[in-house]
């Protein structure tokens, strides 16, 4: 069902300025920062000189925020803790599961180098890595279970595949894992922001976003969540111990960003990022405002007339055509990717990236048709001048 005839997509257009200088397809990279990104960064260094960061240094703002972030992303505000970026998330995964030798994990051949270095430690400790592998560019369940034992105690894999885009069926794997007692971590940045699954819909115990990409923010601001179940369970050194609910450090986070307490916070450390959460804040409404499901038609649309665009100019592409199988990127492998990545970006102001030895096209809502045209009319004149 089409769910995006009423809302004024040439008006969002206008809000990523950048869009009127460069035909913009690197989303899944990092985001042409919105308007109200920069004016976000302007209320706090303005509060910083008139109030002394009364209101840029408020914990209170922190709190709200989680609050947003929860809404937005289907979440409960105890469930999400604020990192610096995905890596960082998966990395307390990573150290926060009593592993012992004998024990298995199971990744997958198609992750970022993010969520396989993350996990190398466990090796040294006798724990092996398997790998869940990929089926001409797929990764059904059937391909997880194969890894799957009796002393398989994590899965972790990417929600949308940063290669070729694409979409693991994570509630059915998380329901595979959940039935034995198998801990799910989700690389899930790709498709935050995105897809409009919420989060506890999802059967993962963990998920690790970054905010720098279709959640608009900054680098260096994104979040964690974790299943309000499962909080009190993890354990790391580096991890803050779980006090008893109700007491006073249980509710901290009212006033201060430091104390112990008995949600996901405890995975947080030190000062927060304070600007980073109110530009998190303020796209957060920009995309509540629009809505996620219709984001979410709308990229779906986008992506379906690129795949039809490219198929017309007689090249190929190892992006699914469905798209439960598929989200906001488009892999189209060519000879010399990087040099052609160089002439696009020079010559016709079209911005993609070099992912696996193939050009990756990855869009946002505020892309049009006439973007898409422009970007496989300069790919094709490029290949056909060498």
């Amino acid at each position: 069902m089409d769910m995006t005839g009423s809302t004024d997509w040439a008006a969002l257009r206008a809000e990523f300025p950048g869009l009127a200088n460069w035909t913009y397809l690197d989303w899944a990279r990092k985001t042409l920062p919105p308007r109200c990104q920069r004016q976000a960064m302007e209320e706090y260094c303005d509060d910083i000189v008139e109030t002394a960061g009364a209101d840029a240094w408020s914990a209170l703002n922190v709190a709200e925020t989680r609050k947003v972030m929860a809404g937005l992303l289907g979440a409960k505000p105890a469930e999400i803790a604020f990192t610096k970026n995905t890596t960082e998330g998966l990395l307390i995964a990573a150290h926060a599961f009593d592993l012992r030798p004998g024990d298995n994990i199971v990744l997958t051949d198609m992750e970022h180098t993010a969520n396989v270095w993350v996990w190398q430690h466990l090796a040294e400790k006798g724990v092996e890595i398997r790998k869940a592998k990929n089926r001409d560019g797929r990764l059904p369940l059937k391909a997880f279970l194969e890894q799957i034992d009796g002393r398989t105690r994590v899965v972790s894999t990417a929600y949308v595949t940063y290669g070729n885009g694409y979409r693991v069926d994570v509630p059915a794997l998380g329901a595979a894992c959940r039935s034995r007692d198998i801990r799910l971590v989700v690389d899930g940045v790709q498709a935050a922001g995105v897809l409009a699954a919420p989060l506890s819909g999802l059967n993962a115990d963990l998920v690790a976003i970054s905010g720098h990409k279709s959640l608009f923010g900054l680098t260096g601001a994104g979040l964690l969540y974790c299943r309000e179940e499962l909080i009190d369970q993890l354990r790391a050194p580096f991890l803050k111990a779980p006090v008893a609910a109700g007491s006073a450090a249980a509710s901290a986070h009212l006033n201060s960003q430091f104390d112990y307490f008995r949600t996901a916070h405890r995975f947080e450390v030190g000062n927060p990022n304070f600007l980073g959460l109110r530009v998190l804040r303020r796209s957060a409404a920009l995309i509540s405002e629009i809505g996620l499901h219709n984001i979410e038609a709308r990229i779906r649309q986008l992506t379906t007339r690129l795949l039809e665009l490219v198929d017309k100019a007689g090249l190929t592409t190892r992006t699914p055509r469905e798209w439960s199988e598929r989200a906001q990127i488009v892999s189209v492998p060519v000879n010399n990717p990087g040099d052609l990545m160089k002439r696009l970006r020079e010559k016709h102001r079209v911005i993609v990236n070099v992912k696996d030895d193939a050009i990756r096209i990855s869009l946002g809502f505020s892309n049009n048709e006439e973007d898409l045209q422009r970007a496989v009319t300069a790919i094709q004149a490029e290949l056909k001048n060498g």
